[in-house]
């Protein structure tokens, strides 16, 4: 290599062309249109601009090192020479097989924010730096999100419907109206996926809470080992019920008088738990159970056919109805296989075709995200499974369908709603309506609120007469349709004649123990932490090794939902204790964990939201994110150095020892629970229609004894 072809003196005008021959036509501005804070930066050129420094001609005519060389300590010019005519430049290089890398160019912190300020965006011919991501991690997500119970949802306007193309304006307002829904129903989806990834933690608590309680009550009806309990075929059916509507919300004012009002006629009703009744109720009392009667009216139908011969054959058994409730869920391989098995597919092959770049920034960081959005997957699953067994292997990792329907159409179908003559029934009022309520009581404020209170863009997700509760309150729902039917017990007659177990020791059965919430919060956890772990090591074993800005949004992802779970659990473990008092009273207890889901949330979010828009975006391209958080409080220290050059032999070795094994580890992980979530799903409904079926062999046992 000549010294003239090889590099400029670095003292040259910032206006004349770098003359480096990888580059020719290199200047010292950044080659992009955009401003420097707007991501304009370009770190290939930083990296140019470095190495033109580094290097001078002496004055024998040889190439050697200025006193300020940025090349690291140990690489002779020689080897510098050599590396550039074997297609290593230190700048820009990607592997072509040679295990050695490129030379190290590095620079002190303040040496880069002085010289290469700002951030570099996301360049579209570099598919690991968005585009990649975006496809193989994010789009598969929402898919799965669409799985996970919701209550409420972005409404559509009517009028988007009303196109007709058959007249020329008609035909040309038809495709803005087209065009609106799609928008709208993109961001709906979209937000509901940022949802569902900042508050997975409480998520994931509550639903392996229910699976818990399924299996509970189950095998407490037909004990895996023993004799079942003495029974009567009315507890038998309400702890059946409370099995697949235990996502129904029970309402907690019970009306006797109430004059009703429109929008209790409109099948898309507004938010219930945000707004509060319109007019006086000349008489109330404040019950549980108004729904639960409603339901129960299903026991009461079977045993007026059993105790009438007459009207046997005129109506549908109750376990075809209980059957019918739990077979109106579709099935686990086409919700949840299916797009388990596409993910993994193309994880497979990002993990496969990472051996093809070793040592590429780019790569690892993109295959840390993907294995950090393993949470969706794993949340989809958990909504649909449910938990068995009592041992640790399998509290992390079996799973059995959860038997309550996330759609309560079909009970609507089932059970008889009163018409339009019955009451709507008054529900909770959510924290966010209690203090919405308290906002309206000021002047100015308050008639600004009434002003908008008529317009309301969310609305239920499923019609009908019957509300769900929020993924995150299900586990605590079912509990109280179980305690229910324990309450009704306590007061029957069999109870009273001393046929039947003791409510006390009922209650006990069908109690999670301390063994029990255990292992609900080892399987919450661990659907949670695993996909972070995965990440944060394949992040913050990427040179430079340690805690970065990549590793540092995983690892503060993590902690709050940590933080997001452990107040679930002081919330959960208060409701229990109030009871159906728990919307009337306000202790600190309450407060506090109220405006904790509000601070951690922020931080939840944030990691979330802020970190994969960031990571998709390139703002963690910049000098402060390529320095370790360690030097953070001391950047001036000379260790604090950010390497330039890419393809380093230390990225090839960091790339051989974690990518393949982080990657494969996710995938068979999930592909183990996925599989065994299947055939645990198909075991459990199994156990629910057999126990079903008994109730007719219960009823033909007792009047044969009769």
């Amino acid at each position: 290599m000549s010294p003239k072809s090889a590099v400029y003196l670095p003292n040259e005008p910032p206006d004349e062309p770098l003359k480096f021959p990888a580059s020719p036509g290199l200047t010292y501005n950044p080659p992009s249109s955009l401003p420097i804070g707007l991501g304009g930066q370009n770190f290939t050129h930083c990296c140019l601009r470095a190495l033109n420094d580094s290097l001078v001609v002496s004055s024998d005519g040889n190439l050697s090192y200025s006193t300020t060389s940025f090349v690291a300590p140990g690489i002779s010019i020689e080897e510098l020479e050599t590396a550039i005519q074997n297609d290593n430049l230190p700048c820009g290089s990607t592997f072509n097989g040679d295990l050695s890398g490129a030379p190290v160019v590095r620079v002190p912190y303040y040496q880069c924010t002085a010289q290469c300020p700002g951030w570099e965006i996301s360049h579209s011919n570099a598919m690991q730096q968005w585009i990649g991501p975006l496809v193989q991690f994010i789009v598969p997500s929402l898919a799965f999100c669409t799985n996970v119970p919701r209550t409420h949802k972005l409404a559509i306007p009517e009028i988007v419907f009303k196109a007709h193309p058959r007249t020329l304006i008609g035909f040309m307002t038809y495709w803005i109206r087209l065009l609106g829904a799609v928008v709208l129903m993109t961001l709906d989806t979209v937000v509901w996926l940022g949802i569902c990834f900042a508050f997975a933690g409480p998520m994931l608590l509550s639903a392996v809470y229910e699976y818990a309680l399924d299996r509970k009550i189950l095998e407490f009806m037909a004990p895996p080992n023993g004799k079942p309990p003495a029974m009567s075929i009315r507890l038998r059916a309400q702890l059946l019920l409370s099995i697949v509507v235990g996502n129904i919300r029970m309402a907690t004012l019970e009306k006797d008088e109430l004059e009703v009002d429109s929008r209790h006629n409109s099948t898309i009703s507004s938010d219930v738990e945000a707004i509060p009744p319109l007019k006086k109720r000349k008489t109330s009392k404040l019950v549980h159970n108004s729904v639960w009667k409603r339901v129960m009216v299903l026991v009461d139908e079977h045993e007026a056919s059993k105790s009438d011969s007459r009207y046997r054959g005129d109506i549908v058994s109750l376990p075809t109805k209980l059957k019918a409730l739990l077979n109106s869920q579709a099935s686990f391989g086409s919700t949840i296989g299916a797009p388990v098995l596409f993910f993994l597919g193309g994880f497979v092959y990002t993990v496969l075709d990472a051996d093809n770049n070793l040592g590429d920034n780019d790569t690892a960081h993109a295959l840390a995200f993907g294995l950090w959005w393993m949470v969706i997957p794993y949340l989809a699953i958990i909504s649909s499974l449910s938990r068995r067994s009592f041992r640790i292997a399998d509290s992390v990792q079996q799973s059995c369908a959860m038997l309550a329907s996330n759609s309560p159409s079909t009970l609507d179908g089932i059970v008889y709603d009163g018409g339009t003559i019955d009451l709507m029934d008054e529900y909770e009022p959510s924290s966010w309506a209690q203090y919405r309520t308290k906002i309206k009581s000021y002047k100015g404020i308050g008639f600004i609120v009434e002003r908008i209170e008529g317009y309301n863009p969310i609305e239920t997700a499923f019609e009908g007469r019957f509300r769900t509760v929020k993924l995150w309150k299900r586990g605590l729902n079912k509990r109280e349709w179980v305690q229910e039917a324990i309450s009704e017990y306590e007061l029957s007659s069999e109870y009273r004649r001393g046929d039947g177990i003791p409510p006390d020791e009922l209650r006990k059965a069908l109690t999670l123990n301390h063994q029990d919430c255990f292992y609900v919060l080892v399987g919450a956890l661990f659907a949670v932490l695993a996909p972070c772990c995965l990440a944060f090591l394949t992040s913050y074993n990427t040179p430079q090794a340690g805690l970065s800005c990549r590793s540092l949004t995983y690892l503060v992802y993590a902690i709050s939902q940590v933080c997001e779970m452990a107040l679930w659990t002081c919330a959960a473990r208060l409701r229990i204790r109030y009871g159906t008092r728990w919307s009337e009273t306000n202790p600190v207890a309450k407060r506090i964990c109220w405006w904790g889901q509000v601070f951690v949330g922020f931080f939840a979010i944030f990691a979330a939201v802020g970190g994969t828009t960031m990571q998709l975006v390139g703002v963690y391209r910049s000098c402060a994110c390529k320095v370790p958080v360690r030097y953070w409080p001391r950047l001036s220290d000379p260790n604090a150095y950010i390497v330039l050059s890419d393809n380093t032999a230390e990225d090839i070795e960091a790339a051989q020892r974690w990518w393949t094994v982080t990657g494969s580890t996710a995938v068979v992980v999930v592909g183990i629970v996925c599989a065994l979530a299947w055939w645990h799903q198909r075991r459990l409904r199994k156990r629910f229609r057999d126990e079903a079926d008994k109730l007719d062999i219960a009823d033909v046992t007792s009047e044969q004894a009769a």
